[in-house]
């Protein structure tokens, strides 16, 4: 019976230093600090937007929401609860494109202090009162050398209903002006550039040696077409 105690003793000896690692291991703090900020009050039927801002430790990073690369997963929001109407696209900073050593390849990321801005829409005829938002984050944080588990936090944010009808101009979406504004210029230098090379064109065809047999016969065919039409207009004038 002694020597059984003593084996049991020994064991929990040797199996200690790795709870303790375990334990060690669970305790470190993450890199990543998520908050959310937004209106406090607001009316039904109006659009707010929370700003979901990612903080993260020197040299460790997560991954963008839409540009997406081989290997790592991307980063994921949502918004719920019982006050949400509509959502809009979530509006991302610019990624950082350069090689990640964890996944041997080029990934897009974001570094540093790093603001998602998500807006929603109120539900019309909500009744005044105070109402909770389920804030949904699911993210993979990396650095050159390894990874932490894909990890989702949430967050709670509470935000009071005002009476009242929804105020002039924050009914709607605002437009990604800035992205339509590049993609129309960029149709539009298209357009301009398509129409300068089909002119350049032209004018260059006109100076292929290949074509100075046809000058002789193209100006003599505009120059019988204007004859006919000297014609007609004198038989026309004789009537």
């Amino acid at each position: 019976m002694i020597h059984e105690l003593e084996k049991t003793i020994v064991n929990m000896k040797n199996i200690f230093p790795i709870l303790f690692l375990t334990g060690a291991l669970f305790a470190q703090s993450n890199p990543v600090t998520i908050t959310v900020e937004t209106a406090e009050t607001a009316r039904a039927g109006e659009v707010i937007n929370f700003k979901i801002n990612a903080a993260m430790d020197n040299e460790w990073h997560i991954y963008s929401i839409y540009k997406t690369s081989d290997g790592p997963l991307p980063t994921e929001m949502t918004i719920s609860g019982p006050a949400v109407g509509s959502v809009a696209p979530i509006q991302e900073p610019k990624p950082i494109y350069k090689f990640d050593p964890g996944f041997e390849s080029d990934t897009y990321h974001h570094e540093g202090n790093t603001e998602f801005i998500f807006p929603i829409k109120l539900k019309r005829g909500l009744d005044p009162g105070i109402y909770t938002f389920n804030v949904e984050i699911y993210y993979i944080v990396c650095n050159a050398r390894l990874c932490y588990p894909p990890n989702t936090i949430t967050v709670q944010v509470k935000i009071e209903i005002e009476e009242g009808e929804a105020r002039t101009g924050k009914t709607s979406f605002a437009a990604p002006t800035t992205n339509n504004d590049k993609k129309s210029s960029g149709k539009s230098s298209s357009l301009l550039g398509i129409f300068l090379l089909a002119v350049g064109g032209a004018i260059l065809s006109w100076v292929m040696p290949c074509v100075y047999p046809m000058v002789p016969i193209i100006i003599s065919f505009f120059g019988k077409m204007a004859d006919e039409k000297h014609v007609s207009k004198n038989v026309i004038a004789t009537f």
